[in-house]
């Protein structure tokens, strides 16, 4: 799947892929590796770390309930100690060559990103976790001091693996999870065990004073895009007696949130019984969306109600169904392929719409 960024779309990945800064500064993590000042213990290779997972800030947090997230969690190098430092430096795993070099070529905040990436890379394409699935909001215990790799994604998804787009053409990897209204998008992110406390306002490094924290909690900053689904129309025809192509026009809102989210006008033409449809895309799941078939001509009444209501879904077409008959009266059907729009300050006008039916069966 790729996701390519423009309007909204580009401002919310910009987000994304700067989420993994907005991470490194708001938790422990190290980002450089100098001599500590003394203040601080050192460091016990040989304590078990633990990490916790947040899904989210507290804003998102009821909808991420519902988005399944889990986490998995790959070590992509052990701590090595620094030689007459109080402070530790990275031993590589096997396959992770490219973030070792990222790593080794005088890393800041913008390679920290880019050693993700890297790492990601990898991991995603095969690699075996160090845990698989594990619930966020719940300490994953047990683990050794090392960098890891935190990739959060939606427990029932198969295909979670997302690519995003840059403007400038570059691509960036990414995970995603669903709820039912919204898709959440996860920049990969790292972490190193044991981290330090932050001194308000700077980045987290091993030179900070302070004791070593064995376990660490963390809050992912995904990117928030709603979720969109479909709605057909279905039309039936019960019997066609004129000799002009019978026109029926329907007028589409969806309001979701007490707000206007999508609005289209769409016609279907017979020239004979029968039945046709058309599917309108692009519209907000939970939306709450009213049909209303607002032209039908002079020779067919309706035989089902002529205003409906469903709600979109996800993962599903959402339907509504109406049906037509000739009324006997011999008027002609007018083939009116045109819809009315209002204006506040000119009213309703006419303007010419093409029959939108995908097909007649």
């Amino acid at each position: 799947m790729e996701i390519k960024k423009s309007g909204t779309t580009a401002r919310l990945s910009r987000r994304l892929i700067g989420s993994l800064l907005v991470f490194l500064l708001a938790v422990g993590v190290v980002a450089f590796t100098p001599g500590l000042d003394g203040e601080a213990g050192a460091v016990d290779f040989d304590r078990a770390c633990s990490l916790t997972v947040a899904p989210g800030s507290e804003d998102l947090a009821a909808d991420l309930q519902g988005a399944d997230v889990v986490v998995d969690l790959y070590k992509i190098a052990d701590a090595e100690p620094v030689s007459g430092q109080d402070t530790y430096t990275y031993a590589f795993l096997e396959g992770y060559q490219d973030a070792k070099a990222v790593y080794e070529a005088n890393t800041n905040q913008a390679d920290w990103t880019k050693m993700a990436q890297a790492a990601a890379r990898v991991a995603l394409d095969g690699k075996a976790p160090a845990v698989t699935g594990a619930a966020v909001n719940a300490p994953m215990k047990d683990l050794g001091c090392g960098l890891y790799l935190v990739i959060a994604r939606g427990a029932e998804l198969e295909d979670y693996k997302v690519t995003v787009k840059e403007e400038d053409g570059t691509e960036e990897l990414a995970t995603i999870a669903d709820s039912d209204t919204y898709t959440y998008t996860y920049a990969p992110a790292l972490i190193s065990l044991p981290g330090k406390e932050r001194e308000e306002g700077d980045p987290t490094t091993s030179a900070d004073s302070g004791a070593w924290l064995y376990d660490m909690s963390v809050t992912l900053k995904p990117s928030q895009e709603v979720r969109y689904g479909s709605l057909e129309i279905v039309k039936t025809l019960q019997s066609y007696e004129t000799k002009d192509p019978a026109t029926f026009v329907f007028e589409i809102e969806a309001v979701k949130d007490g707000e206007v989210v999508y609005s289209n006008v769409v016609s279907l033409s017979f020239t004979e019984a029968g039945q046709k449809h058309t599917l309108l895309e692009g519209i907000p799941v939970g939306a709450v969306v009213t049909v209303r078939e607002v032209y039908s001509g002079n020779a067919y009444e309706a035989v089902t109600n002529p205003e409906q209501t469903t709600t979109i879904v996800a993962n599903e077409v959402a339907s509504v169904s109406f049906t037509n008959d000739y009324n006997e009266t011999n008027n002609g059907g007018g083939a009116v392929t045109n819809h009315f729009e209002n204006d506040d300050e000119n009213g309703w006008s006419w303007t010419q719409i093409p029959d939108n039916s995908t097909d007649a069966r």
